[in-house]
């Protein structure tokens, strides 16, 4: 048997590489339709989502364990014991919703604010009012990425990553994706990388402001999925074997329907914010808390009586893993049906084109899978981060949970 020639000993003594390519809201509706990568990613199927919005499907698929257990669902909650970290803010709810919501104000406002509050997690006010703010209190305080960060006290996956011994890298959060695949890009060149995680988020935005189809949306994963190609041309220059896995958090429903619940529930019902009730007004959701009983069962006359959406109950939120025993999230949640969205609410003042966040087993709300790679097949987001521990070479049933954040709102 002839030796193995100068170009085969090199290629032998190449790494592997798992790189692991987050897209916000690649629905498994969406990859299908445009057969997303489908000659590259030949291994493909859907993944059911988790109820909620990103600040729910984000840490499932970074601890492998569902919302109950890692303690995220929504980014605003009700304040206890008056120890809201903006009751300050009510002093400005004389200034016209109009212009404080608008997205600009509220993004440098939020910018300005978590330097001042010392947040190093994913921090917006979006358009909650000034004057509502004061009752409320902010769960991703700390980086969800970063060690500490999930509040149930569970690891990331890079922390497995990281004691695994095996070179790895991961995208910022906070770039842009042509920042984020141009770094990715500049580790493949250097062949030593083999653990790596991309994130992506301009679909998201590109489906919130136009819709599920359309020419701006098709030239948006066109890009994307050219940058991908060129990313994996360049690894199998570099590496022995080459696993590419991308994945989503939800799908996108295009919007069809638009509730103006909110000014209605603000104008008929007789309690007073704060006082009575709290409540958030998410995009496709809106959740209460009452301290007055008469209030309660206004309130619940009321939204039953209303057409929009539903009142969701226990035992759909134990089903689908949000139910939360101390109703930190809420005691009261109404739901809207896929398509709808209220406007205004306390995400945004009007329309938007896209939006996700509906009951998970939606067709329209489905995360995708689609790979390369000989791994198992996630039919579920919790399953995505056992692909990535055993990439590592843990056991994929090995999740570790550190001691839990105590006071984690305070």
């Amino acid at each position: 048997m002839a030796p193995p020639c100068r170009e085969e000993l090199n290629l032998m003594s190449r790494k592997e590489l798992d790189l692991f390519i987050f897209v916000d809201a690649l629905g498994w509706k969406q990859a299908s339709a445009r057969n997303f990568l489908v000659d590259l990613l030949p291994r493909r199927q859907p993944c059911e989502t988790v109820f909620g919005y990103s600040s729910t499907c984000d840490p499932t698929i970074l601890t492998g364990v569902m919302p109950d257990e890692h303690g995220h669902f929504s980014c605003f909650v009700k304040a206890t014991d008056g120890a809201s970290p903006f009751r300050k803010l009510g002093a400005l709810s004389f200034l016209p919703q109009r212009l404080v919501g608008y997205h600009r104000v509220r993004h440098y406002a939020s910018r300005a604010l978590a330097k001042v509050l010392g947040y190093s997690g994913y921090f917006q006010l979006y358009g909650v009012p000034f004057g509502a703010l004061p009752y409320l209190d902010y769960t991703e305080k700390l980086d969800i990425y970063e060690a500490g960060g999930i509040l149930g006290g569970q690891e990331a996956i890079f922390r497995h990553w990281e004691r695994s011994g095996k070179a790895w890298t991961r995208s910022d959060w906070r770039a842009g994706d042509d920042a984020n695949i141009a770094a990715i890009r500049s580790e493949l060149e250097k062949g030593d990388v083999e653990l790596a995680y991309l994130f992506t988020a301009k679909p998201d935005a590109l489906m919130h402001r136009h819709g599920t189809c359309g020419a701006e949306v098709d030239a948006g994963f066109g890009k994307l999925e050219r940058d991908i190609r060129d990313l994996h041309h360049l690894a199998v220059k570099r590496y022995a074997t080459v696993r590419f896995h991308v994945f989503s958090d939800h799908g996108m429903s295009d919007t069809i329907e638009v509730s103006d619940m909110m000014p209605r529930w603000q104008r008929e019902l007789r309690g007073k914010y704060g006082r009575d009730y709290v409540a958030v007004w998410d995009s496709t959701m809106a959740r209460f808390w009452f301290n007055d009983e008469t209030c309660r069962s206004e309130a619940m006359d009321w939204l039953r009586a209303q057409a929009e959406g539903r009142i969701v109950s226990e035992e759909e939120l134990r089903r689908w893993r949000c139910w939360f025993d101390d109703a930190r999230y809420g005691e009261v949640f109404y739901l809207l049906p896929p398509g709808s969205l209220f406007a205004p609410s306390h995400m945004c003042q009007g329309y938007v084109a896209g939006m996700h966040g509906y009951e998970p087993e939606h067709e329209d709300c489905d995360a995708c899978w689609l790979t390369n790679a000989e791994s198992r097949m996630p039919t579920r987001l919790d399953g995505i981060f056992r692909v990535m521990l055993e990439a590592c070479g843990e056991p994929s049933g090995r999740v570790v949970t550190a001691t839990r954040l105590e006071n984690a709102l305070s």
